[in-house]
């Protein structure tokens, strides 16, 4: 490549997607409402005067001036209303409409949730077990039972642990290990970089230029395409739940961007909810066009510079990735980028998958993200609800394993909690297979061996423990 060819894929890259974006506009078409996704407008601290200063980084037009003008006018004013503690109902509405238009929640999901809440609040609670869990065994007892029909799954990062996953947060992670320098990004992306490394995946900077995003993520990209992570025992888990108690499983929505749910042939695609998207898949950022997952992993070796320097085959520039729909140089895995919306999937299903939970688990999550950590407190008042994690939490959304109710706290880390659920509802043996044809990360494979070695009924079984509740934080 040469240093023009090389000038015109990176410093014209903005130039580029806001000509597409620009026809786009022009041309409505089918993927008009797909592109709602990926307006930049869930930062929750950026007024939107300051989205649009940050948005439209070229020379502002008379029009965009008028509008920007116009929006600090609407914040001032919202501001004032704001230091008047005139308990103005009316207002707090309007506000609180502003908002969800603002985020992509349908109006009617607020108001379902609001009826739900005015039908339920002074009705009493008749629940679909016997009597509250105390152990494990008491959940895959209900399990089994006629009474538990729907079951609802929320997962975090801690499903994926076994598999070796990089994480992006901890001390030697992602972000505490990035080299802003050997990314493709003038100086003052690099700069932000350095101050906030979760800036090379944010949305504003992927339409500017999508090349630090794609030199971070190309080694996870690839990772997934050749399966370098497996399917934990927590994923079969789910997929033999699946299988074994067909129509039980409602859903799976997953906060993990890893796709390896998809590695469990027995949990349909459909079944399972990427709430931050997935890194299995592909898309454009500026028409949400999807691409081939596989020609799109053939166009990042290519294309995309190894930053690690493990891969001796890598280029050593990096260029964007053309969209074969919209010609926008946008090209990304199709996860959910800061700043920019959750995928309207979430939005229409959450309403009905809601609907008559009889169990719903948590597990491997801090809930501390919103919007997921809502399904929590929006499940039906007399669903159990299993939470398994190495520690309690929960508590900020009501969720409280004190209470003698519906709750129980499967602590423990999720690998050995769920091999001791499938050892409650008798499925070992169904995941010797697993073992013979090595379709199980190296840890969960070690573990199952030990557990197959074991006498049955050895196992240590997890109870109720009495925890202490941490005092709300002021």
């Amino acid at each position: 490549m040469d240093e023009s060819e090389h000038d015109v894929n990176l410093n014209n890259v903005n130039q580029k997607n806001n000509t597409a974006k620009e026809v786009q506009e022009e041309t409505p078409n089918d993927n008009d409402e797909r592109k709602k996704q990926f307006l930049p407008d869930t930062d929750d601290e950026l007024p939107l005067s300051k989205k649009l200063k940050a948005h439209n980084r070229n020379p502002i037009s008379v029009e965009g001036k008028a509008s920007l003008e116009k929006a600090e006018s609407e914040e001032r004013s919202i501001s004032d209303r704001r230091n008047e503690d005139d308990g103005d109902d009316d207002d707090l509405l309007r506000r609180i409409l502003a908002a969800a238009a603002a985020r992509g929640i349908p109006l009617s999901l607020l108001m379902a949730q609001a009826n739900q809440y005015s039908e339920e609040d002074d009705e009493d609670v008749e629940y679909p077990f016997a009597s509250p869990p105390r152990s494990l065994e008491d959940v895959a007892d209900f399990i089994r039972s006629e009474n538990c029909k729907k079951i609802l799954v929320l997962a975090g990062a801690g499903m994926s642990v076994a598999s070796g996953i990089p994480d992006f947060r901890s001390s030697n992670g992602l972000y505490a290990t990035l080299d802003a320098g050997k990314l493709t990004c003038d100086p003052m992306q690099q700069e932000k970089i350095r101050n906030d490394p979760t800036y090379c995946l944010d949305q504003h900077l992927f339409l500017e230029n999508p090349l630090p995003c794609l030199e971070v993520n190309r080694e996870f990209i690839l990772g997934v395409r050749d399966r370098k992570w497996k399917a934990t025992l927590a994923h079969r888990f789910f997929e033999l739940l699946n299988t074994q108690f067909q129509g039980k499983l409602c859903r799976l929505y997953t906060q993990n961007i890893d796709g390896l749910e998809d590695q469990c042939v027995g949990l349909p695609h459909s079944q399972r909810i990427a709430v931050h998207g997935s890194m299995d898949e592909a898309e454009c950022a500026v028409c949400g066009y999807k691409t081939n997952f596989h020609d799109f992993c053939t166009l990042v070796e290519r294309q995309i510079k190894d930053i690690t320097g493990r891969d001796p085959n890598a280029p050593s520039e990096s260029t964007p990735i053309r969209c074969a729909s919209c010609g926008a140089l946008a090209v990304k895995p199709s996860i959910v980028l800061f700043r920019s919306s959750l995928p309207k999937v979430f939005f229409e299903n959450v309403p009905r998958d809601l609907k008559n939970v009889d169990l719903l688990i948590v597990i491997g999550t801090s809930l501390d993200v919103a919007p997921a950590n809502t399904l929590v407190f929006r499940v039906p008042k007399s669903s159990m609800r299993l939470l398994i994690n190495r520690e309690r939490v929960g508590w900020q959304v009501g969720l409280d394993v004190d209470e003698e109710d519906r709750d129980f706290f499967g602590q423990g880390n999720c690998e050995n909690v769920c091999l001791e659920l499938m050892e409650h509802l008798g499925w070992l043996d169904k995941l010797r297979p697993l073992l013979d044809q090595h379709e199980l990360p190296d840890a969960s494979a070690a573990l199952l061996r030990e557990r197959f070695q074991q006498p049955p009924g050895s196992k240590a079984r997890i109870t109720k423990a009495r925890i202490v509740k941490p005092k709300p934080r002021i």
